[in-house]
């Protein structure tokens, strides 16, 4: 991006000297001619430096850079004072008014591109610094909230065991056990008794949105907690004897629901999204929420031995990509077969 320059002076002579300093493409020179145009300026574009005539004639510059840096656009901004006549410059006057720093005459190119570049390393720095300090203003009190959550979830996990290990929720290789056994339960109850009557199995795929770019400007112990307090939540709502909740992958969960049609399914989804926003968890680097999201892909099926298990998982991680799609909070997509 372009460096915004504006040049303040009444002589050809120097405003020439320094557009041919910046003569090449990573700069942008404003010339303005008198005070008012330069406050404008101010306001307007922005810039990252101003150069001003020490010798200005009708005007006071020490007094032109005092209104500049009571501003507030202007109080970040570089101020170099031009000086042509030492008996009529006061250095302490210079910076008393703000100005960063000065330049005499007769220049020195490479005196003069020091110090002007200098100038604007300083403030590239200081915008920096702004912008993370902003960031912090912003994201430190939802840590906060999120830490508060955090420990809340750690005292009702305080004395649950999985397995013997302090763990929220089983793992994939689970739920694929737990799916084939549920699957030829159902089946066989079909079968066996004529009783088709509550054997739909459905399973929902709910997705973070974006939790790669959360993963990618976070701390480990951030994403811990914030999968944490998740998992903590998605236990917490599907509770029925026989429902199932587990880490699918890295960043999606499974819900596996016996017994249950599309409508109670959706209904389920529908309660984890509603959950999830309520826990506001914040995401700054998401296009989609501000707070942590899902996206759900819901599959309901009715199991038969002729049909595999894995088609549950099939049909509901291609609606889970439709609902991906979409780019909304929490959209939901369901299938059946």
């Amino acid at each position: 991006m372009k460096k915004n320059i504006i040049i303040l002076d009444n002589l050809e002579e120097q405003i020439n000297f320094f557009q041919d300093i910046f003569q090449d493409n990573e700069y942008n020179i404003i010339n303005v001619d008198s005070e008012y145009e330069l406050l404008n300026c101010v306001h307007l574009e922005d810039p990252d430096l101003i150069l001003i005539n020490a010798q200005l004639k009708d005007n006071d510059s020490y007094l032109i850079s005092k209104k500049i840096k009571l501003l507030d656009k202007g109080k970040n901004i570089p101020i170099i004072l031009i000086n042509r006549d030492e008996h009529s410059f006061n250095i302490e006057l210079t910076f008393d008014s703000g100005a960063n720093d000065y330049i005499n005459y007769p220049f020195k190119i490479t005196e003069v591109k020091h110090r002007i570049n200098q100038q604007l390393q300083i403030k590239s720095l200081k915008d920096s610094l702004q912008e993370t300090t902003n960031q912090l203003h912003k994201i430190i009190p939802h840590y906060q909230k999120l830490q508060e959550a955090l420990e809340a979830a750690n005292l009702k996990l305080k004395n649950n065991t999985y397995d013997g290990q302090l763990n929220i929720l089983p793992n994939r290789s689970f739920f694929d056990k737990t799916l084939e056994k549920e699957w030829l339960r159902a089946s066989r109850q079909r079968t066996s008794l004529a009783d088709v009557e509550g054997t739909d199995i459905s399973l929902i795929l709910a997705r973070i949105n974006d939790f790669q770019n959360y993963k990618d400007n976070h701390e480990l112990e951030i994403i811990n907690s914030c999968l944490k307090i998740i998992a903590e939540d998605l236990r917490d709502t599907a509770k029925r004897p026989g429902d199932l909740v587990t880490y699918f992958d890295d960043e999606t969960f499974a819900i596996l629901l016996p017994s249950t049609d599309q409508l109670g399914t959706l209904r389920v989804a529908q309660v984890v999204g509603e959950h999830i926003s309520l826990l506001q968890i914040p995401h700054h680097f998401s296009d989609i929420s501000e707070y942590i999201s899902f996206s759900f892909g819901l599959a309901t099926g009715i199991p038969t031995q002729a049909i595999p298990a894995s088609n549950l998982v099939d049909v509901a991680l291609t609606s889970l990509e439709v609902a991906m799609a979409s780019r909304e909070e929490n959209a939901i997509v369901a299938d059946q077969f």
